[in-house]
């Protein structure tokens, strides 16, 4: 997939957590949050949500800073992705956590 031109490549594996691969070849691997699963439904969409909304909030949300994202930076993104992802898969249906509760 990173032959096609993506900064990053990440594949959410559940129980197993996420790995990112950067176009440098660099992994990031992150483990998922234990919890009482419930429901999955939601859960790919919501730490897809989560990574994001954490990027925006480092100010990385844009092309150029996607183009040459730090590590740690990626980590952090993900980390709070899983969190995220973690609530929801506790509840029925989806339904993602509000800010207050994370």
């Amino acid at each position: 997939m990173l032959d096609t031109g993506p900064s990053v490549v990440i594949v959410t594996q559940g129980a197993e957590g996420a790995i990112a691969t950067l176009s440098d070849g660099t992994s990031i691997a992150v483990p998922a949050v234990k919890t009482n699963v419930v429901d999955t439904i939601g859960a790919g969409d919501t730490f897809n949500a989560g990574f994001l909304a954490k990027l925006s909030d480092l100010g990385l949300l844009t092309p150029e800073a996607l183009g040459t994202l730090d590590p740690d930076a990626l980590r952090d993104a993900m980390t709070y992705g899983a969190r995220v992802a973690a609530i929801t898969v506790s509840r029925a249906g989806a339904n993602p956590p509000w800010a207050n509760e994370l």
